[in-house]
């Protein structure tokens, strides 16, 4: 079954590479509107992909939804694969209102269910976007009848191969309604403007452990909250400590560890487990710590190198050294650092084995196969340089 990407990076993660083709997906959300702009999001992912879509409007005019969602980095003018019905003027004017690509009646639900059919079956469209599910519900005398002419809508819609992604504010409804209405859906995607988070609450398959990522509404839309870690301003802005001596960085618990400790820690280990036995574990430590990086970065970045030099940028405002990659090529990958954290001059033995490993697990995911990696020279054993290749494994 065919995957596709989201446009967002860690929501792709969460679903474990992203939505399966042909299931219904509903966003869900608050008047803030955030699920509706993720909503578009992804409908600007799916052009992106190639999928021709029929949007229905129902919230605003259409040239008030395209002002609004340049605002949010999403531009429907750059594609010719979405068509936009209007079905927002007949919805408030005093007198019917005709014209190309004007429903004439949204209010009745099985004549606008049935024109919309029949657009897509025309158009051979491969999704319905309906912007949004909460105006009509909310316009819908008899909420009963409203729940059921969509929901068999959109499972008939199903059964024909064509999904529908749209949106609704859970608020408006009762929590019986609102899982009468969330039915026919394979993915519901909810966003909690509250607790600024996105989560993952239904999908046909296994997810991610983590279900939920924190988000930050910019003018590139809703985007993960560890993507602006641009500065070291920007991750001071993150950091908070809470009543419970908890320190966050957004969502993610941390603990300030000085240079002495970390170096103590890893000289406790290898003397513990000799030097060979410790590099090996530090080694497969780093593999296992970059794991859910590695698959964000396929997901987020256009290259191994962009991969790694954002590896690189992240280091260094973090206070882990200065990096650079001077080498990518097919069988062959060579990254170096000054001042990696932690320096242990004089130690006469290179020591950064973790860095190592984390290393070679991006390599294996943007390039598959299996690669080894070694530390070939550090500055712990008095090299000018830390030094990195990873080879493929023949």
């Amino acid at each position: 079954m065919t995957v596709l990407r989201t446009g967002i990076g860690r929501l792709d993660e969460v679903l474990r590479g992203g939505v399966r083709e042909g299931y219904p997906i509903l966003f869900t959300g608050s008047f803030h509107d955030d699920n509706v702009i993720l909503m578009h999001q992804f409908v600007k992912a799916l052009l992106k992909q190639g999928k021709k879509v029929l949007l229905v409007e129902f919230r605003q005019d259409i040239k008030g939804l395209k002002r609004w969602l340049k605002n949010f980095g999403v531009d429907y003018s750059n594609f010719e694969n979405v068509k936009i019905l209007d079905g927002y003027t007949n919805l408030y004017s005093p007198t019917p209102i005709s014209g190309p690509g004007v429903l004439s009646n949204p209010r009745d639900l099985p004549i606008t269910t049935a024109i919309i059919r029949d657009e897509l079956e025309r158009g051979k469209y491969d999704y319905l976007v309906l912007d949004d599910l909460s105006v009509l519900y909310a316009m819908s005398i008899i909420k009963e009848e409203f729940i059921r002419i969509m929901v068999r809508f959109i499972n008939t819609l199903q059964i024909s191969g064509i999904p529908t992604v749209t949106s609704f504010t859970t608020s408006l409804a009762s929590q019986s309604e609102g899982t009468l209405i969330s039915i026919p859906f394979g993915y519901i995607v909810h966003v909690d403007t509250q607790k600024h988070r996105v989560f993952v609450e239904k999908a046909p398959h296994p997810i991610s452990s983590v279900n939920n990522f924190r988000y930050v509404r910019t003018e590139e839309g809703i985007i993960p909250a560890w993507e602006l870690y641009e500065s070291v301003e920007r991750i001071k802005e993150a950091l908070h400590l809470d009543d419970e001596g908890i320190l966050w960085q957004e969502d993610v618990r941390i603990q300030i560890i000085d240079e002495s400790s970390e170096a103590s820690l890893l000289e406790s280990i290898i003397e513990y487990l000799g030097y060979d036995r410790a590099k090996d574990f530090l080694y497969f430590w780093g593999v296992k710590d970059a794991e859910e990086v590695a698959r964000v970065d396929k997901a987020t970045y256009k290259s191994l190198r962009e991969s790694l030099e954002r590896l690189a940028h992240s280091t260094k405002i973090s206070g882990g050294g200065v990096v650079e990659v001077p080498l990518v090529e097919d069988d062959v990958v060579v990254v170096r650092g000054k001042n990696l954290f932690p320096r242990m001059p004089n130690f006469g033995k290179a020591v950064h084995w973790h860095d190592a490993g984390y290393i070679t697990r991006i390599v294996e995911e943007w390039v598959g196969g299996k690669w080894k990696g070694e530390e070939v020279k550090c500055e712990a054993k008095g090299d000018p340089y830390c030094e990195f290749v990873v080879k493929r494994v023949e």
